[in-house]
């Protein structure tokens, strides 16, 4: 029809289309509304050379499969190394999410976290209330660990306080601990220390029932040496006695005297020289500092030490205060014990 200059009827496009796309079927540029037939010859000539460059490059990548495969095998074996049949390593941030979410949504007895990372942000911390309260709501126990410096962070220690209030637990670690959640004591997720290179957000989700148990050892541990924390903020550094009570989580207990023997102890200066700055006798120096370990139930200097550097008293800047002298600040260490 088009080598008669026929109009080609609507039923057969198709095969109109067919022909332009195999180039057998060209148009005029002066007329381009107007079909034209091409040689058939030099076009399937022109057709199977195409076709056959194309087998050409199948075959090529055919033949290069097998070694492709086997290079990215490393890779994946690399990612993929078992402890016990049961550890499947997870990089992609969706991917750990989904299984993280799969896995605490279904916990039927215990979820413990620890999360050394510190502060959350507000999304994250709601998204966390959602989930946690439904686990909670099912009889599920929940053990939360935190760093030490989320005492200072109003968003986690809010969520801290309402989850407590559900029954929830948290306790605080000076010390550095290594992230991880444990979910029954049958699952287990944790920071990746095997890919190099690996992104931050990468895990691990181990189900060995040995790791699992190890890891749970290790949260427990941690756990014991935490102090407990419902969610209270502390008085921050550069907030007066006077002003922490005032404070969620101040309870300040010691003077401005107290807390300057306490940042020599700390400091490791000699008790004689601590006497001389602060004016009075090693004798009254060492009934102080009995004194303190008194107030702290220890026994030990270095217990004493540990004690105050983990309390709301550690973070007091008495500024000027001239040290046994002020005594706006024993009357509010004596109110607030």
């Amino acid at each position: 029809m088009i080598a008669r200059q026929e109009k080609v009827p609507d039923e057969s496009k198709k095969h109109f289309d067919e022909l332009v796309e195999w180039g057998a079927v060209g148009f005029d540029p002066d007329r381009p509304h107007v079909p034209v037939v091409l040689d058939p010859v030099k076009v399937a000539q022109r057709k199977v050379r195409e076709e056959i460059e194309e087998a050409e490059r199948r075959v090529a990548r055919l033949k290069a499969m097998p070694d492709l495969s086997e290079r990215l095998a490393v890779h994946y074996e690399a990612s993929q190394w078992r402890a016990g049949g049961g550890s499947e390593f997870l990089d992609a941030p969706a991917m750990v999410n989904a299984r993280l979410d799969d896995v605490v949504g279904s916990a039927e007895h215990e979820i413990l976290a620890a999360q050394p990372g510190g502060p959350r942000t507000k999304n994250l911390q709601n998204r966390s209330v959602d989930r946690d309260t439904s686990a909670l709501e099912r009889g599920v126990v929940l053990r939360t660990l935190y760093r030490d410096t989320v005492r200072d962070h109003p968003v986690t220690a809010e969520g801290a306080h309402i989850m407590s209030g559900r029954g929830a637990s948290y306790r605080t670690l000076v010390a550095p601990f290594e992230r991880c959640i444990v979910v029954d004591r049958k699952h287990a997720f944790i920071t990746d220390h095997v890919v190099e290179g690996s992104p931050p957000h990468a895990a691990w989700y181990v189900t060995d029932r040995a790791l699992v148990a190890f890891v749970a050892a290790v949260f427990d541990e941690a756990w014991h040496r935490a102090s407990p924390w419902h969610g209270e903020l502390r008085c921050r550094a550069g907030v007066r006695a006077v002003d922490a009570v005032s404070q969620p989580g101040g309870g300040i207990r010691t003077t401005a005297l107290q807390r300057a023997i306490l940042r020599d102890v700390a400091a490791g200066i000699q008790q004689r020289l601590t006497a001389t700055r602060l004016g009075m006798s090693p004798r009254k120096l060492t009934d102080e500092i009995t004194a303190l370990k008194a107030l702290w139930g220890v026994q030990t200097l270095h217990e004493l030490t540990y004690r105050w550097a983990t309390s709301p008293d550690h973070q007091v800047d008495d500024g000027n205060a001239i040290a046994g002298t002020d005594a706006t600040d024993d009357t509010v260490t004596e109110s607030a014990a």
